[in-house]
């Protein structure tokens, strides 16, 4: 048997590659504990991603399921399981939508709305804690309005 030519790796990566790996690195850790949080509470991190979309939405807390699945970035057909999972655990209702009658609506009820409320408050303690001592407050800010720049700008290139 042959041993393997030895190959030249590039000595290192440029900015892009570790601003990816930086993003994929700490989004990994922060993922893992937001998606505990829900499933301490009995659902799914995108049943809690449709929950939230509804409480952040409007005065009503009601949108259609294709602005649910946009908003959960799932499958129509895996938000439609989801959304029937939710109404069965009375945390959302479901009616006919009077704009258009091929189409329901979704709106959260007192208990969805209760839930999500202490699902966000745990989300934001836990979170805080995670970042304290890693970043300071101004880091924070501005690592938040980069990343919120960053998110906007690719959103229209891809």
């Amino acid at each position: 048997m042959t041993s393997p030519k030895p190959r030249t790796w590039k000595a290192t990566p440029n900015t892009a590659t570790r601003i990816v790996a930086g993003l994929f690195r700490s989004r990994n850790y922060v993922w893992n504990n937001d998606h505990k949080v829900a499933e301490q509470h009995g659902i799914t991190w995108t049943q809690f991603l449709i929950l939230r979309a509804l409480r952040f939405t409007n005065e009503a807390l009601t949108l259609t399921p294709t602005q649910l699945y946009e908003a959960a970035q799932a499958s129509s057909s895996g938000t439609a399981k989801m959304l029937a999972g939710l109404a069965e655990m009375g945390l959302i209702e479901r009616f006919p939508n009077p704009d258009d009658a091929r189409s329901t609506l979704a709106r959260l009820t007192e208990k969805g709305a209760d839930l999500t409320e202490q699902i966000v408050d745990e989300l934001i303690e836990m979170n805080t804690a995670l970042f304290d001592g890693v970043l300071t407050t101004e880091e924070r800010e501005q690592l938040a309005d980069l990343l919120g720049k960053l998110s906007a700008e690719l959103r229209e290139r891809v």
